[in-house]
């Protein structure tokens, strides 16, 4: 098994009454992902970071995510506990 941890960034866009998901990108840093969901929640109506550990091999997630960041509207998902 070979874990990697990817910091990604999610924007959201509003359709109607729904949130639609943007192109999710992968940062080599937990610091250059909340850079970049600050910079775009100026653009979207929701923007998560998001730093994950996942079996490079087989794709399975090996823990929970953890919320780097949270800005706007988001999925239910994202929501804080």
């Amino acid at each position: 098994m070979t874990a990697k941890t990817l910091n990604l960034v999610q924007p959201f866009e509003r359709q109607g009454k729904r949130l639609i998901a943007g192109r999710l990108m992968d940062f080599k840093t937990p610091e250059e992902a909340t850079g970049r969901a600050e910079r775009d929640a100026r653009r979207f109506v929701g923007v998560v970071a998001v730093q994950q550990s996942v079996d490079t091999e087989t794709g399975e997630v090996l823990e929970e995510p953890i919320i780097l960041a949270r800005y706007g509207e988001l999925p239910p998902e994202f929501a804080e506990a």
